[in-house]
Parts: structure tokens; sequence; C-alpha cells
């Protein structure tokens, strides 16, 4: 599990790399950005696809998109100079509170689904009972009614 988490990590690293390069294609027209964009969200989507094969779409999606927007509105700030009104604080916070609950939501299902994992094996019935043959008539009869 921890493995898919780093593949997530990897994912979200990519994307932001490829949204950057993105902004400095200048609509695609400048070749090498072009370049770098593809690629960067080629390892994003291929990352994010390893990560989903162990955890479940919407937690993965939820923080792969949530923390994207969130690391991208600072990075306008602080790199492209873009302005941060109170809106776009508000809208990334609930953001990272939307991933934060879904994480939470997730991991208690989880744990409701190996108990009841458990549950259900303790009331299955056991693979290796031995059931005895009665052997003479009599055991029979007794059986029987």
């Amino acid at each position: 599990m921890a493995m898919a988490y780093l593949y997530l990590a990897m994912a979200i690293v990519f994307e932001v790399i490829g949204t950057i390069t993105m902004k400095y294609s200048e609509g695609f027209t400048k070749v090498l950005p072009v370049i770098m964009t593809v690629i960067c969200h080629g390892i994003c989507f291929v990352a994010l696809a390893v990560a989903l094969k162990s955890l479940p779409v919407s937690l993965a999606y939820a923080i792969w998109a949530g923390v994207g927007t969130a690391i991208m509105a600072l990075i306008g700030l602080f790199m492209f100079n873009e302005p941060l009104p109170i809106q776009k604080v508000l809208a990334t916070s609930l953001i990272i509170a939307g991933v934060v609950m879904l994480n939470f939501a997730d991991t208690k299902s989880e744990k409701v689904e190996q108990v009841a994992k458990i549950e259900s094996s303790s009331l299955s019935p056991e693979k290796n009972v031995v059931v005895e043959e009665p052997t003479s008539p009599y055991q029979q009869d007794q059986n029987a009614g």
C-alpha cells in the first residue's frame, strides 16, 4: 500500500511539472516545453494508473486532483505572480478538506471490511473437520430419528 502512495505522489509531481511546462509552452507554440509537457503528463498518468491498482479510484483521484490544484495555486502565486483572492484561498481550502475527509472515510471503510472478513471467516465451516460415519446398524437408527 505504501508503494501505491509513492506512485500517487510521483503522479502529482509530474502533473505539476507538466502543467508548469504547459504554461511555458505559450499555447503549444514552443517546442521544448510542449515535449516536456507531453512527457511529464505521460509519466503522470502511468504512475497514477499503477497507484490505482491498489488504491480506490475515488480516493486516489481526489488526492491527485486536490493536491495538484493546491500546489499549482501556490506555484501560480510565487512563480507566475498570479493574484490570490480570498475565493481561491477558500476554494483550495475546501478541496484540501474534502481530500482529508475522503481519506478518513476510506480508512474507516477498510477497517469495517477487515472486521467483516474476519467475522465471516470465523463463521464459515472448518475445512479440515472429519465427520465420523456410523459403524453399526444400531448407530444408524439412532442418527436417523
